[in-house]
């Protein structure tokens, strides 16, 4: 299970799968790490969300807009946590980025399949 990244015509698009939301979160965080290629040190803070109610995509946008705005302060999502209806996301200070790529937002995650494994494409706009 690996993040696969899609032909779109203005944005970066990747292809997610998982048998469940930390599946998701995890290609998502390596789609992230394909475009921006940092180079880390420790975790240094953490976030907390509750996915009580809500819906993979939903999970996907709100988490997915608050890692890349960690990222461009300085931290990169490096690790998931889920206790009950809490994730607990870990992040790790950024030493380098690859400056060439801005991501100015996750946007229209979009469950294609979710029969055995979920299938989410989800879109950065760039």
């Amino acid at each position: 299970m690996m993040s696969k990244e899609l032909n779109h015509p203005a944005d970066i698009m990747f292809e997610l799968n998982g048998e469940n939301i930390i599946d998701l979160l995890e290609d998502l965080f390596d789609a992230l790490n394909k475009v921006f290629l940092p180079l880390v040190g420790g975790i240094e803070n953490h976030f907390s969300y509750s996915i009580s109610n809500k819906e993979f995509d939903d999970i996907l946008f709100d988490i997915g807009n608050y890692s890349l705005n960690k990222i461009y302060e300085g931290y990169f999502p490096s690790k998931i946590e889920k206790n009950d209806d809490e994730l607990k996301i870990f992040f790790s200070k950024i030493l380098k980025l690859n400056p060439e790529t801005e991501i100015k937002a996750i946007s229209y995650p979009k469950v294609i399949s979710n029969d055995d494994n979920y299938i989410i494409n989800v879109i950065f706009d760039i």
